[in-house]
């Protein structure tokens, strides 16, 4: 299946004219708006978002201006050709080099095919330009507004008019609720999973397997997730926030510390991130719980099949390829990972897409060898992942774009939730440990929807 659409101008053309069947942008700086303030002034409309300390680029779209969607095993990587022509079919009509390109905010499941259900609205793949988006690239913000065929004049009007509105607008005060009512996966059924994927592992048919479970909460109000979002960027400033929203009320949203690849220019990062322990409640606790997990040799083994994956996966697309010898400890809220940094050049006419599909689903959140970890997921979990634990982000005309591993999320409708932990199973895995450790996870959410602290 394929949408609307239609990368790699490197720029935008110039023009002042009015084109036919083409996106016009129309981008101008503005004052630094909160992007979560302007989530919230667009309730009612589609909206999407993403922000972090981390990333050049934070956006918050409102409305759909233009949108791909693929479907498929290959969905990223037709979605990285589709964008190589859509970029050519957008006129910037007061282009300038002060002026940040177009973005197109994305993602897509983690299987591909979705049953039906609570992730109806959501398609396999897809790349979203906003009608309206609030940007931030380094210490500027700036409002673009983006529709078919328009005069340069009546964009302007639209744009002062849009802001306008958003400035004077009276913020209502957010809806949390204060009572939740939760239920979790059943002890028995997790208990079994992991047993049942152990013995696997000791059969040699697995060497890891990441399995996940879910918490369905009920508040006695809406779930206000913008709000939500902000107190996770000032409890977690370098975690990454996003937000899709394809049809209004229903959102998927979260907080995660996963990037799964950045490019600017030639250049891209990522990291491997595996093994889990708990921050201490003081510094002596802490320091030592960190050192527990860099000695462990359960994490230890966990941690290195997501770093040679990543090693063989990125090998045939770059030019030079830099691996820390060893992990570090990153060090979250609520959680503390081993993390291994990952640099290097990408060869010529790889985009961001190309390693989108090369790397998901790394071994962090699903398995190897991956195709038998997948299969045995899927029937173990008993729920859809629907875009749980799949990439989302942002990419650019340039080429340049950054995404992320969904984990730390959760499907939010009204005064419901659906809330997502995972833990990654290998030979001396432990299912009360196990079990801890998804619910560490899925309390840094659960945490914020009541205004908490992680």
């Amino acid at each position: 299946m394929s949408g609307y659409v239609t990368r790699h101008a490197s720029r935008c053309r110039r023009s002042t004219e009015i084109i036919l069947n083409h996106i016009i942008n129309y981008t101008i700086p503005t004052k630094p708006y909160s992007l979560t303030e302007f989530l919230r002034f667009g309730s009612g409309m589609e909206r999407f978002y993403f922000e972090s300390d981390q990333s050049q680029v934070a956006i918050a779209g409102l409305g759909i201006a233009a949108q791909i969607s693929k479907d498929g095993a290959d969905r990223f990587t037709e979605l990285g050709r589709s964008i190589q022509e859509f970029f050519q079919h957008i006129t910037c009509i007061n282009r300038s080099d002060l002026l940040p390109r177009p973005i197109l905010l994305g993602g897509g499941s983690f299987f591909g095919a979705m049953e039906s259900g609570i992730w109806d609205s959501f398609p396999q793949a897809s790349l979203i330009l906003p009608r309206y988006a609030l940007i931030r690239v380094g210490g500027e913000t700036f409002f673009s507004v983006n529709q078919l065929s328009a005069q340069k004049d009546a964009l302007r009007s639209e744009a002062e008019s849009f802001l306008a509105k958003f400035e004077s607008a009276i913020p209502s005060t957010p809806s949390m609720p204060d009572e939740l009512v939760t239920q979790e996966t059943s002890r028995a059924d997790w208990q079994s999973a992991i047993e049942r994927s152990v013995k696997m592992i000791q059969q040699g048919e697995l060497k890891k397997i990441v399995l996940a479970r879910l918490m369905q909460v009920t508040g006695n109000r809406a779930i206000d997730v913008p709000p939500m979002l902000g107190h996770l960027g000032g409890s977690c400033p370098a975690c990454f926030r996003f937000l899709f929203e394809f049809s209004p009320s229903t959102i998927f949203a979260g907080a995660t510390p996963e990037r799964l690849v950045s490019v600017s220019g030639a250049k891209f990062i990522t990291a491997a991130i595996a093994g889990s322990m708990p921050r201490g409640d003081h510094p002596a606790e802490d320091e030592a719980l960190g050192q527990q997990l860099l000695n462990s040799a359960k994490d230890q083994s966990e941690h290195i099949f997501v770093v040679e994956q990543i090693r063989e996966k990125m090998s045939p697309l770059t030019e030079s390829l830099n691996i820390a010898s060893t992990p570090k400890l990153l060090r979250l809220p609520n959680i503390q990972h081993l993390r291994t940094n990952i640099s290097g050049t990408l060869k010529a006419d790889h985009s961001i897409l190309n390693i989108v599909a090369a790397l998901h689903p790394t071994p962090a959140v699903g398995g190897t060898p991956t195709e038998t970890a997948l299969r045995v997921m899927r029937g173990l979990e008993g729920f859809e992942r629907g875009w749980y634990a799949a990439p989302v982000g942002w990419v650019d005309s340039n080429g340049n774009g950054d995404f992320v591993v969904a984990i730390r999320s959760g499907l939010f409708r009204d005064n419901t939730a659906t809330l997502f932990g995972g833990a990654g199973i290998v030979a001396s895995s432990d299912p009360q440990k196990e079990w801890d450790e998804t619910g560490l996870k899925i309390r840094f959410l659960l945490n914020a929807m009541q205004g908490e602290m992680a």
